[in-house]
């Protein structure tokens, strides 16, 4: 039985901000950042209710969907679910926004599943790769989802997992994966290191063009 609790956009959230709640199967696999949801409250066994999902299990070095689950607070990631007798007991841990935003081939966006359509997958640009993924949910429901990377390809970010929550958001700019396809928001990092790190670049080479026009007009002054 569902809970609702109120169209919503995942875009109006914070990038990186904990997600307590869960998403229709369908709302998942059909509707963007921008698209009205209507969020679905967990049971107490800590399981979405049949015919929803928490957002997919983080995917070690793949961005993928844009609720991404199974971080403890040591950065490990673990997600399970179990029935007994009937009874569903879910372990989430905890989920996340992660915002990716990126355009596809047909200049629609890209669902919160990750994908840019149905599967087989043919609407990523050329130069943004992908797979076709699928999980079952507590209640044995599939649910289609994608991973992607960059066809120019390298580990990004830090290797360290325990910087990859503070102050309970996760840190984009911390994340330890392949590099993002082109377009994606993931770049503008939850916290604010990606921005420090721009301003810090910035404010290098500003310093060091200073340093070269200083010793110019040095020598000049002293012919």
């Amino acid at each position: 039985m569902f809970v609702g609790v109120g169209a919503v956009t995942i875009a109006s959230m914070d990038q990186g901000a904990e997600f307590t709640k869960c998403i229709t199967i369908t709302d998942f696999t059909t509707k963007t950042l921008a698209d009205d949801l209507t969020l679905v409250d967990r049971e107490a066994s800590g399981c979405c209710p049949t015919g929803s999902v928490p957002g997919t299990q983080w995917a070690s070095k793949y961005y993928g969907s844009q609720i991404v689950c199974g971080f403890k607070d040591d950065g490990t990631v673990k997600l399970s679910t179990s029935s007994s007798n009937g009874d569903k007991t879910c372990t989430y841990n905890k989920c996340f926004v992660m915002k990716q935003d990126i355009t596809c081939k047909d200049k629609t966006k890209q669902l919160l599943n990750g994908c840019c359509g149905a599967k087989p997958q043919k609407n990523f640009d050329d130069k943004c790769l992908s797979y076709d993924q699928s999980f079952t949910n507590a209640y044995s429901e599939a649910v289609n989802h994608c991973t992607t990377y960059n066809k120019d390809y390298k580990m990004t970010m830090t290797s360290e997992k325990t910087d990859d929550i503070k102050d309970n958001k996760l840190q984009m700019d911390k994340i330890y994966a392949y590099t993002m396809c082109a377009g994606s928001m993931v770049g503008g990092g939850g916290g604010d290191g990606a921005a420090k790190e721009s301003t810090a670049s910035a404010a290098t080479v500003i310093a060091a063009t200073t340093a070269v026009l200083t010793a110019a007009i040095a020598t000049a002054l002293a012919c």
